[in-house]
């Protein structure tokens, strides 16, 4: 059994297996209530613990564990804690491996990546206030980032540029309703992926076509083809709409009536990646 998370898919797990390794601080209250610091006196009685789920964090109490407890884990799930402002204290746990956030209202900014030198993975969701992604150029660890929405569809990032640098990244998966400068290549330069997810409507077929051609053929991503399907079985003998044509502003058809539609679709994008994958000067927009 693992005594520690090692990847965001050990936390997944806590369910399904020994997780005597994670210490669960999650408050009942829908909005992750307050946790205050006889709730962190907890912590000091469970020394093995190097995983933490926690939720109800406001910035002096976020300080507090960090300062008093941080150094003990490797792991850290912050659930539901929408009154932090300033992440920098997490500067200071430089062995810390993995960071997840849930729902933020308050912080603009991650923080200094090249302070956490052993941050493998990196999730932050549904922050309504972070639009500039540049603090992620720093984080030269990281093998797994998602970030974006998880429940409302609002997140809005200026660029996708910073994350261009991140050699060593082998997962990425994010959503957002607007990338401002609408720009996909960043992406093209993530050459050492295997799995890869974005929502379909995002970008342009070419955009993706585009995409496709620049990464591995190895690279896991239904985000990457042309149509999405969806198991929706009929009722009633009516129609269902129950395939996404991937690119911005394409529509849900049904995959027996609309056969026609999707087939044109689809050997028009795989055109469009081979033409690309002939002529690597050509453009994606």
């Amino acid at each position: 059994m693992a005594s520690e998370p090692m990847s965001f898919l050990d936390l997944d797990r806590t369910g399904d297996a020994d997780s005597s390794w994670l210490l669960d601080l999650v408050l009942p209250e829908i909005g992750g209530g307050r946790l205050d610091e006889s709730h962190l006196a907890v912590i000091g009685e469970n020394p093995s613990a190097r995983g933490l789920r926690v939720s109800g964090l406001d910035q002096p109490t976020f300080e507090s564990l960090i300062a008093g407890y941080g150094t003990q884990f490797s792991a850290i799930e912050f659930w539901k804690c929408p009154r932090i402002a300033d992440l920098s204290p997490l500067e200071d746990l430089p062995d810390l491996q993995l960071v997840a956030f849930y729902w933020n209202q308050r912080t603009t900014r991650l923080w200094n990546l090249s302070r956490s030198t052993s941050l493998t993975g990196l999730q932050f969701d549904d922050f309504t206030r972070l639009h500039d992604l540049r603090d992620l150029q720093a984080g030269a660890s990281l093998r797994e980032l998602s970030f974006g929405d998880k429940v409302w569809s609002r997140s809005v990032f200026q660029s996708l540029g910073p994350l261009a640098t991140l050699d060593s990244l082998r997962s990425l998966k994010f959503s957002a309703k607007r990338i401002d400068d609408g720009r996909i290549e960043p992406l093209g330069e993530l050459t050492r992926l295997e799995e890869l997810t974005f929502p379909a409507n995002l970008f342009t077929t070419r955009q993706v076509a585009w995409l496709r051609a620049r990464l591995p053929a190895s690279v896991r991503s239904e985000s990457l083809g042309p149509v999405v399907f969806f198991n929706q079985p009929p009722e009633n003998g009516e129609k269902v709409q129950d395939a996404l044509l991937v690119g911005k502003g394409k529509p849900f058809l049904d995959s027996v009536t609309d056969a026609a539609r999707i087939r044109k679709h689809v050997d028009g994008f795989f055109q469009m990646v081979e033409d690309f994958r002939r002529d690597p000067a050509l453009k994606p927009d």
